[in-house]
């Protein structure tokens, strides 16, 4: 039986000698998951957290103590700590990202209970990932769950299982207590709540089995049972029917070739650094799959959160792990003793879940190591052998021992080339993935101009088409999904690197609308232009491209139809969507009947390359073509500048409303406008409506969006805004914010009650209200 204990622990913000004896009378507090020290959004000292803090929970137990075995468990602290229980000393432990699991039976009681923790959150030369400066913050504190689970004497500590595609499950049971006890295992597998097969085998076959796919991800259950004199021990695991192939020809999932693109994840979010709840950690698998549309994500630079990886089996989406390390390896024993812990633990905690196809062991991009990651293969696949091992790399044809090449592909730094041609990399027939590109190669801000989130969305997009050409890659994961908390030896001098594709507060930047526009699940279209001329060089917009998965764009100029456009198969061939090229502005528009219908295209497109290039771009066909013109219809120049005003003037001119149909199937699905904005209001959406207090708090997210009559969110838009909250909910960070690029998310945990809360956002004189309910 296993009981959370996460809510009311006491906190002090320091550690003393004393408090071993007596815990002081003024303390705070917390619930797990917890960060010492709030941060700001940016521009902080780095030191604030890294500091030793001490924990104390008192609790009972709910099931019998006397005679059975008691663990304790910890999902997650960092770094590391000393742990009393009951005044006894039970050790001091590294965390980090691992769990820790301490056999508490001699010392618990079955009432009054004292969990003593003096955390040290301080950075350690000796634990991955620490000894270079390492480009990411490791934010101190209890920051994931912790239970106590009371078993008899001899129980079932884990089972390891897998499924394939045929329909054969191989189970390793973990046995805890004492192992030479006699007793008997039985697996049960259920699906949909019914029970499909009842044995005592470790392996055996499962017909008519459903498989785990990306559009079906189709989950089973595994009840494992231990019976002995002693009492019955029960585990529940997930886990589902699919076989994964990575070759030289690409990935295969169930036998079906699948080109993989995705994004890194950093765990991190604004102001509690790690320590958020289950229902953010899903929130996050939730952008990728369904507002991204990627189908892969990797966990960098370390293991992450068990819900994160669960609900990645739910919505099927691929992910590859890895152990805590960036770029430093060290000789040191200890640390090399930890890195070979840090393999073993991340293999057997995330071994049953499907969405999970290949195991990350060698710290991201070090220096090669022969002894070290040799063996660091070998536990991983005497571990599991159902998975290949991968070692991401950043420079080429480092020592391969890993059955993946993985490589962190940097070559795209402008928008003529995406990805190197896997050829030129020495091989072998060992598959390749590309598992970092872009990042710090153009790092862009929400806060940046059109032009520069543009430009960061095109380069984006054309790593992608590279993806898709080579045949030989089995795909490339982007870095990084959101901008997150960095050392202030890296990012923009504020603490944050502004690497993803979507801001720290989960908002869309223009580039995650290339990812999403790559699938069919759900339509997209992005608009990748406000058709604001003032935001250009030159007030001009020299190219405009939408990315979407529809057949084809209609294009209206205030109301009036322009052209129908389809995917610029030229330069993005290579996409399963290629990006939509706006060529021409003017098109159907044009009808000065002064001229023949032949000259009349000949002006259209004219009068379209000036709308996008401006006369200072002219060629020299362009002035033949004028001058023609001029001649045959005796025009002045002043003819010409009329027409230029008014079909293609936007600097000087009046402001024109550009409207954008998307299709599919010849049925609409999107239509956006962008023109002129003249009034504003707020757009408010939560992440869940109903909070949940189970084994811990409930988090939503709540997003806000300044936006004009069009619903266009405006990206210079750095209002205040205020936020008030009522009831059975506070708020994480501060009660003030400003709009970032427009955009703001704001957290929401529950407090541990029931009821109905109220969050009041204010900005400047509109006023929204919204509620959630607590349960």
């Amino acid at each position: 039986m296993r009981q959370y204990i996460n809510f009311n622990w006491k906190y002090v913000d320091n550690y003393k000698v004393e408090y071993l004896q007596k815990f002081p009378e003024t303390y705070d507090v917390v619930d797990i998951p917890h960060n010492v020290k709030d941060l700001p959004y940016n521009y902080f000292d780095e030191k604030c957290y890294q500091k030793v803090v001490t924990y104390l929970k008192e609790f009972d137990v709910n099931e019998i103590v006397k005679d059975n075995i008691t663990i304790l468990r910890f999902e997650a602290f960092m770094v590391k700590a000393k742990i009393y229980l009951n005044d006894a000393f039970l050790g001091e432990f590294v965390s980090a990202y691992n769990p820790i699991e301490i056999d508490v039976s001699n010392q618990i009681k079955q009432e009054n209970n004292k969990l003593l923790v003096i955390l040290d959150g301080k950075e350690d030369d000796l634990v991955p990932p620490f000894g270079y400066a390492v480009d990411y913050l490791t934010f101190a504190g209890i920051y994931r769950e912790v239970s106590i689970n009371v078993q008899p004497k001899v129980y079932i500590s884990k089972s390891l299982v897998s499924g394939d595609m045929h329909g054969n499950v191989y189970i390793k049971d973990i046995v805890g207590g004492d192992k030479y006890i006699a007793h008997k295992i039985t697996h049960k597998v259920y699906y949909d709540d019914k029970l499909v097969k009842e044995t005592g085998e470790s392996s055996f076959l499962i017909e008519n089995r459903v498989t785990w796919e990306l559009d079906d991800p189709a989950l089973y259950t595994l009840e494992t049972v231990l019976e002995s004199e002693y009492g019955v021990s029960t585990y529940k695991t997930r886990f589902g029917f699919r076989s994964v192939f990575l070759t030289k020809e690409g990935f295969y999932l169930n036998s079906k070739k699948i080109k993989l693109v995705g994004l890194n994840r950093h765990q991190s979010y604004p102001y509690v650094g790690y320590a958020m709840p289950r229902s953010a950690q899903e929130d996050d698998a939730n952008i990728l799959k369904y507002e991204a549309g990627v189908n892969v994500v990797r966990t960098s630079h370390y293991p992450q959160s068990e819900h994160f990886l669960n609900r990645c089996d739910e919505i099927g989406l691929l992910v590859i792990n890895e152990i805590p390390g960036w770029q430093h390896i060290s000789k040191d024993e200890k640390w090399r003793n930890q890195y070979y812990e840090n393999v073993r633990s991340m293999v057997v905690e995330e071994y049953n879940h499907p969405s999970l196809i290949a195991h990350g062991i060698r710290i991201d991009e070090s220096q090669d190591d022969h002894e070290l990651y040799e063996k660091g293969n070998k536990i991983a696949h005497e571990l599991d052998r159902s998975r290949p091992t991968l070692g991401v790399r950043n420079f080429k044809n480092s020592e391969l021992l890993e059955n993946i090449y993985a490589y962190n592909d940097f070559r795209c730094s402008d928008l003529s080339k995406g990805l190197d041609n896997p050829k030129f990399v020495k091989l072998k027939n060992n598959p390749y993935l590309v598992t970092e590109y872009m990042g710090h190669m153009e790092p862009t801000k929400a806060t940046d101009s059109s032009a520069q989130k543009i430009h960061h969305a095109l380069r984006h997009a054309l790593v992608i088409n590279d993806n898709f050409k080579y045949e030989r890659s089995c795909g490339a994961i982007g870095w990084c999904f959101v901008d997150y908390y960095t050392h202030v030896d890296f990012g923009s001098g504020d603490h944050i690197c502004p690497h993803g594709v979507f801001d720290m507060y989960r908002n869309k930047k223009y580039a995650a609308s290339i990812y999403a526009s790559q699938q069919d699940e759900f339509p997209v279209m992005e608009v990748l232009c406000n058709m604001r001329p003032g935001d250009f060089k030159e007030a001009t917009y020299q190219e405009v491209y939408v990315a979407s998965n529809a057949d084809y764009i209609e294009l209206y100029k205030n109301g009036e139809f322009v052209k129908k456009f389809t995917a610029n198969t030229d330069k993005y061939n290579h996409l399963r969507h290629p990006l939509i090229l706006i060529d021409d502005l003017i098109g159907t528009t044009f009808k000065d009947e002064r001229f023949s219908d032949k000259d009349k295209v000949v002006l259209s497109k004219l009068l379209s390359y000036l709308s996008f290039y401006g006369m200072q771009k002219l060629k020299v066909s362009h002035y033949f073509s004028i001058a023609r013109l001029m001649l045959k219809y005796k025009l002045k120049y002043s003819d010409l500048v009329d027409l230029y005003n008014e079909h293609c003037a936007a600097w000087g001119g009046k402001a024109k409303t550009y409207t954008f149909k998307a299709y599919k199937d010849e049925k609409m699905f999107k239509e956006v406008s962008l023109g002129p904005s003249l009034s504003f209001d707020l757009n408010v959406k939560m992440s869940k409506e109903e909070l949940a207090n189970s084994d811990t708090y409930d988090v939503t997210r709540v997003s806000v969006s300044y936006v004009d009559q069009y619903n266009n969110i405006m990206p210079y838009a750095n209002k205040p805004v205020v936020i008030n909250v009522e009831g059975p909910v506070e708020l994480i960070g501060p009660s003030i914010e400003s709009l970032l690029g427009g955009q703001l998310s704001i957290y929401v945990k529950s407090k541990n009650e029931k009821g109905t809360g109220k969050l009041t956002i204010i900005c400047e004189d509109i006023v929204k209200e919204i509620s959630v309910e607590v349960k």
